[in-house]
């Protein structure tokens, strides 16, 4: 037997080999030259089976920092909240989000109350709708507010 092909790359090598024997054409390889190794009969038919196969046996650029994302991952998988926001409340971590929820949940009873206090009309009739509605904009902000005063606590306790 006669070495055919040298290859760069135990992967084509192998890849070879595979369609090699698939087609029942005798040959040997060794896994260690990274050779392929057959009688000089089949010389002709197996190189024109490799030019078909188009193999790509050019070097590879190894970026060093492939890994750099996935190691990240690695040590904090199991870290709560790490990569989801999680503990931290959503109005801290974005914080263009905060202002415009504030100004959202409290901009229309705010606005409510000024124009009372301007036109001087305090004669406020509470149906339950109103006071279901007053309770909301009253949980909410006060939840926020506390979600914000526990955040800094722990921020400073680390």
């Amino acid at each position: 037997m006669i070495e055919i092909k040298k290859f760069k790359f135990v992967s084509n090598l192998e890849y070879v080999h595979s369609i090699l024997d698939e087609q029942n054409i005798p040959h040997s390889i060794d896994t260690e030259n990274l050779s392929l190794y057959s009688d000089d009969f089949h010389k002709t038919k197996i190189l024109q089976i490799i030019n078909d196969l188009n193999l790509d046996e050019n070097d590879v650029e190894i970026d060093e920092n492939f890994q750099k994302d996935f190691e990240d991952w690695h040590k904090n998988s199991l870290n709560p909240g790490h990569f989801t926001g999680g503990k931290i409340p959503f109005f801290y971590w974005n914080v263009k989000n905060y202002p415009f929820i504030l100004f959202t949940i409290f901009f229309v009873p705010t606005i409510s109350l000024i124009i009372l206090i301007i036109q001087g009309n305090y004669s406020l009739d509470f149906d339950f709708f109103g006071i279901v509605i007053f309770l909301f904009y009253l949980f909410v902000g006060i939840s926020m507010f506390i979600q914000w005063i526990n955040y800094k606590k722990q921020q400073k306790q680390h």
